[in-house]
C-alpha cells in the first residue's frame, strides 16, 4: 500500500467520525440553549410573581407619599389657630423633606420616569409653599399663610399632586393591561 491509499482508508474512519462529532455537538449546542431559554423564561416569571406585589407596594406608598404633601392636606394636618407663619411653614417643608426621604427607597421600583415626577412634584410643593409666604409679614399667622397657599392654589390650578398621581395610576394600569 502506497501513503495515499492509507491516507484514503485513514479518512474512510475520521471523515465519519467528523460528521458525527460536529452533528451531536450542533444538536447538543441547541437543544442545551432551548433548555437555557426555558429556564430563563421560568426564573423570569417566578421574579415577575415575586416582584409584581412588591412594585404595586411601592406605588401605593408614594401615591401615600403625594396625597401626604399635597398643599391642602397639609394645611388640614398641621394648621394649628395659635401657630406663627413662619413656624407653619417650617413644619410644612420639613413634612414633605421627611416623607420623601422616608421613601427614597421606592424609587428603586418605580420607573425612571415615575420617580423624576415624584422629585419634581416635591420641589413644586416646596416652591408653591415658598412663593406662597414670600410677601408675608413677620407678625403673619398660620391662618394668613393657609389663605395665601389656598389662593396660590386657585391662581395656579390643580395641586402639584394631583398629576402626579393620575400620572402614577396610569403606570399601574399598564402593569396590569389596563
Amino acid at each position: 500500500m502506497d501513503n495515499v491509499q492509507v491516507f484514503v482508508e485513514i479518512l474512510k474512519f475520521i471523515l465519519p467520525a467528523v460528521m458525527v462529532f460536529f452533528t451531536a455537538y450542533f444538536v447538543l449546542k441547541n437543544q442545551g440553549d432551548a433548555q437555557l431559554s426555558r429556564l430563563s423564561l421560568e426564573v423570569l416569571k417566578q421574579n415577575q410573581n415575586v416582584l409584581t406585589p412588591i412594585k404595586l407596594q411601592a406605588y401605593e406608598r408614594m401615591t401615600l407619599f403625594l396625597e401626604r404633601i399635597s398643599p391642602i392636606q397639609m394645611l388640614q394636618t398641621h394648621n394649628k389657630p395659635d401657630m406663627s407663619g413662619r413656624a407653619l411653614k417650617h413644619i410644612l417643608i420639613t413634612t414633605i423633606q421627611n416623607e420623601y426621604n422616608y421613601n427614597l427607597s421606592q424609587q428603586i421600583y418605580l420607573s425612571t420616569q415615575a420617580w423624576n415626577l415624584i422629585k419634581v412634584v416635591k420641589e413644586q410643593v416646596i416652591k408653591l409653599i415658598q412663593e406662597a409666604s414670600a410677601g408675608m409679614p413677620d407678625q403673619a399667622t398660620a391662618n394668613d399663610l393657609s389663605g395665601m397657599i389656598v389662593e396660590y392654589l386657585k391662581n395656579h390650578g390643580e395641586q402639584p399632586t394631583d398629576k402626579a398621581i393620575q400620572f402614577l395610576k396610569a403606570e399601574v394600569g399598564l402593569m396590569f393591561g389596563k
